[in-house]
């Protein structure tokens, strides 16, 4: 391997995502210090860029109203403890080499029952799809089953890329949205911040596993939640 195929944890990784953990694993604080200062720097630059614009498609932010709601401490356990673990559970345990149908299950059955209304349409449709994929764990020897899992382990992109794009989507559950076409069209660069984030997770996962990702997510949420505070 040359010094210019080995893994890295820079932006590169964004247009080109890889299976490949970092072969020097005791870096791994160096490493997650520098993935936390491009996550931080690039989601308040994408946020100063992007903030006007989606004031005017429509986006009204009322994260800060649901919490404040909750004690202090109920806020840390859910902005540090509880939303890093169920996101990172969600959207990036399945994010590795091997295709584990039974990961990308739990992953679909928790986001069914997180995000859906339990009974709805859409609750069915994923609980369903979640059903379908659990099953392919059982048929090992299927062709399909065989040409999926070859898929997964070449190419990287399709997997890191999906997971990526729904868990910033996802995060327009923080604002009151008044439905537009404008609205539909700025989405993206609304949750801009949080799909950069997703990002820096997610080479935080492949490189050094699913535990590092998840400490990275925290240590974000930590520090957004007290500068947030000490604003307010």
């Amino acid at each position: 391997m040359t010094h210019a195929d080995r893994p890295s944890i820079s932006p590169r990784f964004i247009v080109s995502p890889d299976w490949v953990p970092m072969p020097e694993p005791r870096r791994l604080l160096r490493g997650l210090a520098a993935l936390f200062g491009i996550g931080f720097l690039g989601s308040v630059v994408a946020w100063q860029i992007f903030g006007a614009l989606s004031e005017v498609a429509g986006y009204e932010s009322v994260l800060e109203a649901e919490l404040e709601r909750w004690s202090l401490t109920q806020q840390l356990i859910l902005v540090v403890l509880l939303a890093p673990v169920l996101e990172e559970t969600i959207y990036r345990l399945p994010l590795q080499r091997q295709f584990r149908p039974g990961l990308i299950a739990l992953s679909l059955t928790i986001g069914a029952l997180l995000f859906t209304a339990v009974g709805s349409a859409l609750f069915w449709i994923i609980s369903g799809l979640a059903i379908l994929v659990a099953s392919l764990g059982l048929l090992k020897d299927w062709e399909p089953r065989t040409a999926i899992e070859a898929r997964w382990s070449q190419d990287a992109r399709i997997p890191i890329w999906s997971a990526t794009l729904v868990f910033g989507l996802v995060h327009i559950a923080n604002f009151d949205v008044d439905w537009s076409i404008y609205a539909v069209l700025a989405a993206p660069l609304v949750v801009s911040p949080q799909l950069w984030l997703g990002l820096m997770f997610t080479i935080a996962r492949v490189r050094y596993g699913w535990w590092a990702g998840l400490l990275l997510h925290a240590t974000h949420n930590g520090l957004i939640w007290s500068i947030s505070g000490l604003a307010s």
